[in-house]
């Protein structure tokens, strides 16, 4: 084994995974978490640490590989891949990396209930102790409120589904934190909403207040449940997503994402405070976050139009914990505003550059982003950057790039041989550098024998070579 290889190249060498599917996921999207967690910092330790958890306990969860059916329809990405990555610019020089997935049964088995694979996950990390402080009360909770087991495929049309949530109604999150991971658990309560005619809001409304009455008590919900309310009549605001710390109730949040069609200074401001319930960001910081919102919807309207797909409008989400509303955190979809991925990263350089930061974190990431999609795709589409999130603070804002590894778009683009789909570059090429980055390093053994390049377009092989692969792959440890 040669000494300078990464820790994504060792164990790439040596894993085995006894199933094709958890292959396929491994190397269609391992390979992209492992570039970030490189690219931001972590070192040789965390990033072994981290991959060896992604090859155990979240690549086997995504579920059937794509084939030519493409049976899948999850909502966590916009071409249906179960799994994105944030990068939380926490300074000019370190990220931080969270991944959100929804965990799916494997191919061939089947589930009774919408919220089993979610459950069987946590449960899983829960009695095993594999991550320390993971705490279920609010989980068990909230699934009973807004999933309930009487709730299965068969109460919904396909139209529903693919428009509301995810096929289980439930996904997760795990925050990269290099002192240690911490679990998020996700519901979509339209579901159990719809079930029972009423509103989205109105059903997280119910489930917070069956809380315990000391827990509801510490919440302090009522303002922010006042605000909803009148936000919903004057904005048309919309609510979405729920989530939850899976910690114990007394440090976990409530996090309860809405969005709206308007984009002006006044909603803007209105919503971050609250409708005044939250001090107002200081000079500096609304300073901040208008340059950013300014450099990805400036040229927008007061109002989005109606025909605007809806994951173009932004979003916010407002945080509840002990003693009340902690703060509101605003996110928008470049992908209406940008032609490319390339157009978002000139756009984040170009508002980095507004607030005199230095760039050397803004060269890794996006040396990761194009060693791991190829220039042709990130210069092709807009497809991996989905979400920019913001939330105003002391100074500087807190910012998070949200991204998809286009797993399925990529496999379906190979599946039907479209001719529109850019190609990865040679090995030989140049791709992956930018600005004061070196050249992408070496592929591991197995990816040199197939002549392939460090993208995840050519590792999204098709289904024969997938199998030959796994003959030849080294046989310890089975995963």
């Amino acid at each position: 084994m040669a000494t300078d290889m990464t820790p994504w190249e060792t164990l790439g060498a040596t894993l085995c995974f006894k199933s094709k599917d958890a292959q396929f996921w491994w190397d269609g999207t391992g390979r992209m978490f492992a570039k970030l967690i490189e690219h931001a910092g972590y070192s040789i330790e965390e990033q072994y640490r981290e991959l060896q958890f992604y090859a155990l306990f979240v690549a086997p969860q995504l579920g059937p590989a794509p084939d030519e059916s493409m049976p899948w329809q999850s909502l966590k990405t916009p071409d249906s891949t179960p799994i994105d990555f944030s990068w939380e610019w926490r300074s000019d020089k370190e990220a931080i990396l969270r991944y959100a997935f929804e965990p799916i049964v494997a191919a061939g088995t089947h589930s009774n209930t919408l919220r089993s694979p979610t459950e069987t996950w946590l449960k899983t990390l829960k009695s095993q102790n594999l991550i320390p402080g993971l705490d279920l009360e609010w989980y068990n909770h909230f699934v009973s409120m807004m999933v309930p087991p009487n709730i299965g495929h068969k109460g919904f049309g396909a139209s529903f589904y693919k428009r509301t949530a995810p096929e289980y109604g439930t996904s997760v999150a795990v925050d990269v934190n290099k002192s240690g991971k911490a679990v998020k658990a996700y519901f979509w309560p339209s579901l159990n909403a719809n079930a029972l005619d009423i509103s989205t809001l109105e059903c997280v409304k119910r489930a917070i207040r069956a809380l315990p009455a000391e827990q509801l008590e510490s919440l302090q919900v009522e303002s922010a449940f006042e605000f909803l309310d009148q936000a919903t009549e004057r904005w048309n605001l919309t609510t979405g997503l729920f989530s939850i710390d899976c910690l114990k109730p007394q440090n976990a949040r409530i996090k309860i994402y809405v969005s709206s069609p308007w984009i002006s200074r006044e909603f803007l401001l209105d919503v971050l405070t609250m409708g005044g319930r939250l001090p107002s960001p200081d000079e500096i910081a609304f300073s901040s976050l208008s340059a950013l919102w300014d450099t990805f919807l400036g040229d927008a309207p007061d109002r989005l139009p109606d025909d605007v797909m809806a994951k173009s409008t932004p979003g916010f989400y407002m945080t509840l914990g002990h003693g009340g509303a902690k703060s509101v955190k605003m996110y928008m979809s470049p992908q209406h505003w940008c032609a490319t991925d390339g157009e978002v990263l000139s756009r984040l350089r170009q508002y980095f550059a507004s607030q005199n930061q230095s760039d050397t974190l803004m060269n890794k990431y996006e040396s990761a982003v194009r060693q791991t999609l190829g220039s042709a795709l990130v210069d092709g589409r807009c497809g991996s950057h989905f979400y920019i999130g913001s939330e105003p603070s002391k100074g500087r804002p807190r910012m998070v790039t949200y991204m998809s590894p286009q797993t399925y778009l990529i496999e379906r683009g190979r599946m039907q041989q479209a001719p529109q789909l850019p190609l990865a570059p040679s090995e030989s090429s140049e791709e992956g550098e930018v600005a004061g980055v070196g050249p992408k390093e070496s592929l591991p053994p197995q990816s040199r024998k197939r002549k392939t390049t460090d993208s995840i377009e050519e590792m999204a092989f098709d289904k024969h070579a997938r199998a030959s692969h796994l003959n030849g792959r080294n046989q310890v440890p089975s995963v």
